[in-house]
């Protein structure tokens, strides 16, 4: 009698095995932004709302408050009544956002987590510009663009994320998604 690999519920059951003598497995495949807002209630988005941007504003940013979690963001989603250069740029100088202040949107409705983090619209409080992730024009009145990150980008503690237009509109919107690390 060979090896038995048992199914670790203490059901009795034994694991499968295929004519080639190779384990028969079920796998769940999720993304972490899934699994974050699932198990942990810890994926959130963060929207500018529509709003009257002068040129060269900072639409939205998001920075990172929690001491014990990092934010991973998944994607940023842009749109805007005018065609615009659009500058995705960290911001890690420690400066205190100002600006309209946003609160975070639970993904998991059945969470009552809040969000750590401090997003800002229309924010001042940055002096400059820190590393540039991603810059690029998007178009008048189109659908919205998405530049995905798939949690690529990491906001340590008081790390923070700023999307600028670079001209002046009477329509802009930026949703930051992201999840913060779960632990496991």
């Amino acid at each position: 009698m060979g090896l038995t690999i048992a199914d670790g519920k203490g059901t009795g059951n034994e694991a499968e095995v295929d004519f080639d003598n190779r384990l028969v497995v079920r796998a769940i495949v999720e993304k972490d932004l899934e699994y974050a807002s699932d198990k942990n209630g810890l994926a959130y988005t963060w929207s500018s709302g529509t709003y009257d941007p002068d040129a060269g504003d900072t639409i939205l940013s998001v920075k990172n408050t929690s001491t014990t979690r990092h934010i991973h963001i998944q994607n940023i989603w842009l749109s805007c009544d005018t065609e615009t250069r659009v500058v995705i740029h960290l911001l890690s100088d420690n400066s205190i956002p100002a600006g309209t202040s946003i609160t975070g949107t639970n993904l998991n409705m059945t969470s009552g987590n809040i969000a750590e983090a401090t997003a800002t619209r229309d924010d001042t409080g940055y002096a400059t510009q820190g590393s540039i992730l991603w810059s690029g024009e998007i178009q008048a009145a189109t659908n919205p663009l998405m530049v995905a990150f798939d949690g690529a980008v990491i906001l340590g503690t008081n790390d923070a994320i700023g999307v600028d237009y670079v001209s002046a509109s009477t329509a802009a919107d930026v949703v930051i998604c992201g999840h913060f690390d779960t632990g496991d």
